[in-house]
C-alpha cells in the first residue's frame, strides 16, 4: 500500500535537490566519533552519507520529529528542559507543516535514514496517535512492510487532557522497523536472583 499525494517526488529527485552541506565550525574534539550537528537535517543526512561515508554504517536510529500539530513551540532559560507554547519565550521550532507537505517532509528524511542504516540496523520512530497511522504506511513504503517489528506504546507523564469530549490523550507510539530483518537485538531484561523470581512470580 502506498500513500499518493501532491508533489510526491522520486528518490532520485529528492537526492538531486538537496544542497551540499559544509560544517561551519567545530567545537571540542574534532576526531570524536560523537557529534552534535546543528543544521537543516536533510542536508546534514546527505552530508553524513556523502562526506562522512556513513552509508550502511549506522546500527540504530531513534527519531522524534514534529507531529504536524500546526503549533509553534518555544523554550526559555527558565524552562531549559521543556518545550512549551508560551508566547513570550524563544521559538524552539515551528511545527506548521501539515497534510501532504508534512508527509513528504518525513518521507524524504526516511529515505536518507534508510541509506544510513546498516543491514543489521533498526529504526525507532516516535510519533503521536493523530498522524502515526499515516507514518506507518510511509515506513512500510520506505523500509518494507515485512520489516515492521513492533508498535510500542509510550505513556505520557503529562497527558494534557484538560476538558474534552473524548478519551484521554495518554500515549504516543514508537514504530520499530528493521532494515533487512537481520537486526541486532539485545534482550531488554536483567538477570534476577532466585529470591526475586520466587517473590515476584509466585504463580
Amino acid at each position: 500500500m502506498l500513500l499518493n499525494y501532491l508533489n510526491k517526488r522520486t528518490e532520485e529527485e529528492i537526492i538531486k535537490s538537496i544542497k551540499i552541506c559544509k560544517l561551519n565550525s567545530i567545537r571540542g574534539d574534532s576526531n570524536s566519533k560523537s557529534k552534535l550537528i546543528r543544521g537543516e537535517n536533510l542536508e546534514v543526512l546527505k552530508y553524513l552519507l556523502d562526506e562522512k561515508k556513513l552509508r550502511e554504517k549506522i546500527d540504530l536510529i531513534y527519531i522524534d520529529p514534529p507531529f504536524s500539530t500546526n503549533n509553534v513551540f518555544t523554550i526559555s532559560k527558565d524552562k531549559a528542559n521543556s518545550i512549551s507554547r508560551s508566547k513570550g519565550d524563544n521559538i524552539a521550532y515551528d511545527d506548521s507543516l501539515n497534510g501532504h507537505e508534512f508527509l513528504e517532509f518525513i518521507r524524504q528524511r526516511l529515505i536518507l535514514l534508510r541509506e544510513l542504516l546498516s543491514d543489521n540496523g533498526s529504526i525507532y520512530f516516535h510519533i503521536d496517535y493523530k498522524i502515526g497511522h499515516y507514518i506507518k504506511i510511509l515506513m512500510d513504503e520506505v523500509f518494507g512492510k515485512n520489516n515492521f517489528l513492533n508498535d510500542l506504546t509510550r505513556i505520557k507523564c503529562n497527558p494534557k487532557n484538560f476538558s474534552r469530549r473524548s478519551y484521554g490523550n495518554v500515549k504516543d507510539m514508537i514504530l520499530f522497523y528493521s532494515k533487512t530483518g537481520n537486526h541486532i537485538w539485545n534482550e531488554p531484561k536483567e538477570k534476577q536472583s532466585e529470591e526475586e523470581i520466587s517473590r515476584l512470580f509466585k504463580k
